[in-house]
């Protein structure tokens, strides 16, 4: 299923033309190879014989020479798929769901916006085409983020040996710039934990909901972070939280600690959950896990989308922007002003200081205390 031949292409039927397209292009690619090829297997590879040999002879060693040359013609132009390609790579390669997820939605994004599903067929102008579309309605990391993608994947094409080079690696990503984190103001994080104690219908259970909020704000973990805090991840005692190793984008384990408000958040929750289960937790067992206090969400565990649904709903609410990783960017930033970036660095788990220097601003009352010394004009 993931080889394809030059007549009968993986495309969906509305692009046959331009599979067979995508075939004779890579046809094109593989034809002054193969003409060479032919016309190097037909040269002598070994010193004449004394005696010519007989017509049969010859007859039998030419037609052994061209099936050897059509077969390998034939091996030719078999043709990869991008989906093969990915489904290989992803099999080959030890990733995350979330980052599997990814790979497969640039995938598709090509496939949609260029239409060409041979692998050997990709020039360097397609993805120029494809970049320039991209920038023309997206931000330049978005562009980066699919080149990576994509780039990843043609190298590990090129050591199965179905590409020579990497075109993507051939058109360098765009210059994104430093913007200011989006953030969160501190006001706007105490009226949402107001409105969530005053457990509207929408966002309930509230109590629940602001433990999560309070959580993220205080240790500044990612979302899938919170989903996947175990029992056996918190020290109640020592009030710490290991963030492990498979959980963390950067691939470490480090110990978090528990701010005074988290820590008796995390301890209220311990109680409930063991009223609950009328008996003590399994180190296994989800710490933030909603479906067991709310019948309304499903499944034996909370998800990703559905702490995603939550942050929707709480910011149609608030009517303004609020979501898990402003609320990141807030207390980074927050800490930041304090200038202990090295130990804001461990907290983050960020692996390079360049990352977290990001979250540095200048304080704008300092340079407007600056700007008032000049002389009046």
């Amino acid at each position: 299923m993931g080889r394809l031949s030059a007549a009968a292409g993986r495309a969906r039927p509305s692009s046959h033309y331009s599979s067979l397209r995508c075939a004779m292009r890579a046809y094109s690619a593989h034809r002054s190879e193969l003409v060479q090829e032919v016309h190097l297997s037909m040269q002598p590879t070994s010193p004449p014989l004394k005696s010519p040999p007989s017509y049969r002879e010859t007859t039998e060693a030419e037609t052994k020479a061209k099936k050897e040359n059509d077969m390998h013609a034939a091996e030719k132009l078999q043709f990869t798929a991008v989906e093969h390609l990915l489904q290989s790579y992803l099999l080959e390669n030890l990733v995350r769901p979330a980052t599997s997820r990814t790979y497969e939605q640039v995938v598709k994004r090509w496939i949609e916006e260029t239409e060409i599903s041979c692998v050997e067929a990709v020039t360097r102008d397609d993805v120029l085409n494809w970049r320039n579309g991209i920038l023309a309605r997206a931000r330049p990391e978005t562009w980066n983020k699919y080149r990576r993608h994509m780039r990843a994947l043609f190298n590990y094409a090129i050591t199965r040996g179905w590409v020579a080079t990497n075109v993507f690696s051939s058109v360098p990503p765009a210059r994104t710039g430093l913007r200011l984190k989006k953030t969160v103001d501190i006001e706007l994080v105490r009226k949402a934990l107001a409105y969530l104690e005053a457990d509207d219908k929408n966002l309930r259970p509230g109590w629940f909901w602001a433990m999560v909020v309070r959580a993220i704000y205080f240790t500044g973990v990612r979302r899938r972070q919170i989903i996947e805090l175990r029992w056996g991840d918190v020290n109640l005692d020592t009030g710490t939280w290991r963030i492990r190793a498979e959980t963390s984008k950067t691939h470490r384990e480090w110990l978090l600690p528990l701010a005074p408000q988290v820590l008796a958040d995390i301890t209220d929750l311990y109680r409930r959950t063991c009223e609950l289960l009328k008996g003590k937790p399994a180190k296994h067992h989800q710490v933030f896990n909603v479906t067991k206090f709310y019948r309304r969400y499903k499944g034996p565990e909370m998800k990703e989308d559905q702490l995603g649904g939550f942050f929707h709903r709480l910011t149609e609410a608030l009517e303004e922007p609020f979501s898990s990783h402003r609320l990141r960017h807030t207390m980074a930033t927050l800490l930041a002003v304090h200038g202990d970036i090295r130990t804001l660095q461990e907290i983050l788990g960020h692996t390079n200081l360049s990352t977290t220097m990001g979250y540095v601003h200048p304080d704008v009352e300092r340079m407007r205390s600056l700007v008032t010394r000049l002389p009046d004009l």
